[in-house]
């Protein structure tokens, strides 16, 4: 029997009524993203499943919404911190795509009249597999910005993507790391995950960046117990020590490279590159027809190496509205960070 996903608060409607968001059944909810190629993996109930198993303080929220009569499934989820004191409503958990599907522009300005009429902060981020939304200003409150990511319209073969699409250099390095001993190889073993996530973290430890969210390994182990055949840990090895993993969603025609870990001390064997040629080949022999890399947080060197792999950059929008609490809690951060006695430059 299929888990089920927490289902949240009462349905939300905009102040004019025009459009409401009511719970629904998991048949009637993915009816709507039957056929449709914008709808991602991010949007169905089984993702839903998947983030409510892993993150106990989010509440599913999902169900359809109904714009002058037409239903649209919307993904969305309500996300408490701090006892409750700041909630925020994200169509798309965690930081992922999300918005109506069908994804028409009536749908989408009701979703954002939706989350702008609601007293929670906001985080819709947009669908880079929609059609494109024509510029229009956003509702009062709410911010927007771009993303970006970088898709791959995948060939016919993967002699055709090594040839027309891989640089010689590229070619070369892979054929030289095979006769090495690198490979790469789906795996489902526990062990496997958690030298995986044992990577993440200590990336997270020498960062220099603070960062804003780390990933809990439930949230990684959901993926693969609940996704099925829809999730994949592709794991590279030489000499039976793992030097690298990825998790891949692969669904809709779509696959999309949801993250990646890397031994530092195995960089020369290149274990990124490795594994996303495997993914790629995978992805095309098994008929899908895209590979999206996801967002690269703005990380110059990773935009890159996703271009040189034949990724096309392809914006999308974000809309935000943080909470009064929220922005206490980045100003109290800023200043911790800063620490007492220190000078202040450029403050406002």
């Amino acid at each position: 029997m299929a888990e089920a996903a927490r289902r949240g608060p009462p349905p939300l409607r905009t102040r004019d009524g025009l459009a409401r968001l009511e719970p629904a059944g998991d048949e009637a909810y993915e009816r709507l993203l039957a056929g449709r190629p914008e709808a991602t993996f991010f949007h169905t109930r089984t993702w839903a499943r998947i983030v409510a198993r892993a993150f106990p303080h989010l509440e599913d929220c999902s169900g359809i919404l109904s714009v002058e009569g037409r239903p649209h499934a919307l993904p969305l989820f309500r996300w408490s911190r701090w006892r409750g004191l700041s909630t925020t409503l994200h169509s798309g958990f965690p930081f992922l795509y999300g918005g109506p599907v069908p994804a028409d522009a009536t749908a989408w300005r009701a979703c954002l009249a939706l989350l702008a009429d609601s007293r929670a902060a906001v985080t819709l981020i947009g669908n880079p597999l929609a059609p494109p939304l024509a510029e229009t200003d956003p509702p009062a409150g709410l911010s927007l910005r771009d993303e970006e990511t970088h898709l791959l319209a995948l060939p016919e073969s993967i002699e055709a993507y090594r040839d027309s699409i891989l640089s010689p250099r590229k070619r070369s390095y892979i054929r030289r790391l095979a006769r090495e001993g690198v490979f790469v190889e789906p795996t489902r073993s526990a062990e496997d995950l958690a030298a995986v996530y044992g990577l993440y973290r200590r990336r997270m430890a020498a960062w220099e960046r603070e960062a804003g969210f780390v990933y809990p390994i439930d949230f990684y182990r959901a993926m693969l117990e609940i996704g099925g055949d829809a999730v994949r840990l592709y794991a590279a090895r030489r000499e039976g020590r793992l030097i690298g993993g990825a998790f891949i969603v692969r669904w809709n025609g779509c696959a999309h490279y949801c993250t990646g870990f890397y031994d530092d001390q195995a960089r020369d064997l290149r274990p990124n590159l490795m594994i996303q040629e495997k993914v790629i080949g995978d992805a095309i022999a098994d008929g899908f027809r895209r590979y999206d890399f996801l967002p690269s947080a703005g990380l110059a060197g990773v935009e890159a190496f996703k271009a040189s792999l034949g990724g096309e950059l392809v914006p999308f929008p974000r809309w935000e509205r943080s909470s009064p609490v929220q922005r206490w809690a980045r100003v109290a951060r800023a200043l911790l960070r800063r620490g007492p006695g220190r000078e202040r430059h450029g403050d406002a």
